[in-house]
């Protein structure tokens, strides 16, 4: 009691010396003395309590006040997302041209569903993508697992070293892992498109995982110890339960990012192996059609559910 007694007189004093100063300024600066009110930074502020560095919710952002903030975020908002409006109208375009309006039609959405070519591509993508998937989310649970239980030295080291693809051109990862293919004895087809898929949905699966691991309570897992659960009964039956809505959020991360991927496939597809990406690249090099509207509109509307259900999934955790 003596202890917390003198932390509250020490940030009382604290909090009166910081009054004193500030309203001896203001006085210096030639304002009146009975005109003299808290400043606004301190407002809310309570004597005997050290002073939060949080950002409160009700408090006005001092970048709001910045000139032409409003203006530049609505600018970047539009260069960012209009093309993409634009995409989805003309994907109803009944004419010939991908950006030459001739009227509203589901004719080319119709001719995407019946396009067999496009279908396989599809095809070919979701399959690469549903084990690519699989295999990293076991792989990233089993190595975020692995990393909590390392020094911190190590742990650091590991993610870092986990996290260094997300920075190399992809690029130099696509010709890395063809020569690797190479060195294996395999060519270019399905089985590297899915070695190479799994390796760089990785750090998009630990991510999410990672961050929700180190917002966990500790007490629930030497609980479980002190209880006599081993430790497979207690991954088992706390930790990944704790860690579900992460890991489905990381998988359907991985899983976006598979289909969307151009650069590393391109190396590594072959005749019939033919990712969708890769399909649309060539139908651009033919001459754009309202298809390749149509198909990108499509992916756009997988990235959005995937999106929103992602932070669905970010929300129920962090009310947890």
């Amino acid at each position: 009691m003596k202890e917390n007694s003198n932390t509250s007189n020490h940030g009382d004093a604290e909090f009166a010396d910081l009054i004193a100063r500030t309203r001896a300024q203001r006085i210096a600066n030639g304002d009146a003395p009975d005109s003299i009110s808290n400043p606004e930074w301190l407002s809310g502020r309570v004597p005997g309590r050290p002073l939060s560095t949080k950002r409160s919710g009700h408090r006005q952002d001092p970048l709001k006040r910045f000139p032409l903030v409003a203006l530049i975020s609505v600018l970047s908002l539009a260069f960012l997302y209009v093309p993409m409006l634009f995409i989805v109208v003309f994907s109803f375009n009944k004419g010939q041209q991908a950006l030459l309006w001739h009227g509203f039609s589901f004719e080319w959405y119709g001719k995407v569903f019946s396009d067999n070519n496009i279908l396989s591509a599809t095809v070919t993508s979701l399959e690469v993508a549903c084990i690519a998937t699989a295999c990293s989310s076991i792989i990233g649970v089993l190595f975020v697992l692995a990393v909590d239980h390392m020094s911190s030295a190590g742990s650091a080291l590991a993610t870092s070293l986990i996290n260094v693809s997300l920075i190399i051109p992809e690029v130099v990862l696509g010709v890395s892992t063809m020569s690797l293919i190479r060195l294996m004895g395999l060519t270019p087809g399905f089985l590297p498109l899915v070695l190479a898929h799994t390796t760089f949905c990785i750090p998009f699966v630990v991510m999410p995982i990672r961050s929700r691991l180190t917002t966990l309570d500790r007490s629930c897992f030497e609980a479980a110890e002190d209880l006599g659960a081993s430790t497979f009964q207690t991954v088992r039956r706390i930790t990944l339960p704790l860690l579900t809505p992460a890991i489905i959020s990381g998988a359907l991360m991985a899983f976006v990012v598979s289909m969307d991927d151009f650069m590393i496939s391109n190396f590594l597809t072959s005749a019939g192996t033919t990712t969708l990406p890769i399909y649309i690249f060539s139908l651009i090099r033919k001459g754009v059609n309202p298809s390749v509207n149509v198909v990108a509109t499509l992916l756009l509307l997988l990235a959005i559910i995937v999106t929103i259900a992602s932070t669905l999934l970010t929300r129920s955790q962090n009310r947890k």
